[in-house]
């Protein structure tokens, strides 16, 4: 079963050059890991009514959506606020959010109390490298997911307490690899893998790099199913082209 997530960066910041968003890259690359079809990337201002627009939208495509920046305890930190209008929840006080954040801060804890607030309903997500607690929040079957926007933080969370959460919605994972050609021009390399495009459970991208890359993503239930697919993928493309190198991951080296 196919599920689809989206991404949305908040902070007004990445919109002015002023900060580099790694974030949505780097999450890209974990939900494509765990068998999610990445539907969109949206990166909106630190406003609400954009951050409510947004969120709306990416709904309308997304089983899921993770959404990064904006948690903090600061007058621009409003994402919690514009996810609770956008799903028509009340924004509230969570206690256990609040304690997550005392276990952490102790006395210090009342000056982040902003970073406690959230839609109503929402699980908190702890953070043991910062201050704010993320959340979940599930709205008419689907979930949606705040994260902060400092990238160690979101990372530690994701891997520890949402990555196990959704790999177990999607049933699936996925395997990649690079391969580079002894080919220089893209052009030639596309048209004899185009027909690969039309594989179930495969994506594949070719790279205008001299010589060209090709990158080969293969989806399926369990690793040994996603290896036997891209392996597959990997001996067409080697029959169709002159091959320099394959990149792959250990776990399909056996």
């Amino acid at each position: 079963m196919r599920v689809r997530a989206s991404i949305m960066v908040v902070g007004s910041e990445i919109l002015k050059g002023i900060t580099l968003d790694t974030n949505s890259n780097w999450l890209a690359k974990k939900l494509t890991g765990i068998g999610f079809e990445v539907a969109r990337i949206l990166a909106v201002p630190d406003e609400a009514g954009e951050i409510e627009w947004g969120l709306k939208a990416l709904l309308e495509c997304s089983d899921v959506v993770v959404a990064t920046g904006g948690l903090g305890f600061t007058e621009d930190d409003i994402t919690s606020q514009a996810i609770a209008r956008a799903l028509g929840l009340n924004y509230e006080f969570n206690n256990e959010a609040y304690k997550l954040i005392e276990q952490r801060h102790g006395e210090d804890a009342v000056k982040y109390v902003k970073a406690a607030y959230m839609p109503s309903g929402a699980k908190p997500i702890p953070n043991h490298v910062g201050v704010s607690p993320g959340f979940i929040v599930e709205w008419r079957g689907k979930k949606v997911i705040a994260l902060p926007g400092v990238p160690v933080e979101m990372k530690e969370m994701f891997e520890r307490y949402v990555e196990p959460l959704l790999q177990s919605l999607t049933g699936r994972i996925s395997m990649r690899a690079i391969v580079v050609t002894n080919h220089m021009v893209e052009a030639e390399v596309d048209e004899l893998v185009r027909d690969l495009r039309r594989l179930e459970d495969v994506y594949v991208k070719t790279h205008a790099e001299k010589p060209v890359k090709i990158t080969i993503v293969a989806y399926g239930g369990d690793v040994k199913s996603a290896c036997s697919t891209l392996e597959r993928v990997i001996r067409d493309v080697s029959r169709k082209l002159n091959i320099k190198s394959v990149e792959k991951p250990l776990e399909c080296s056996g």
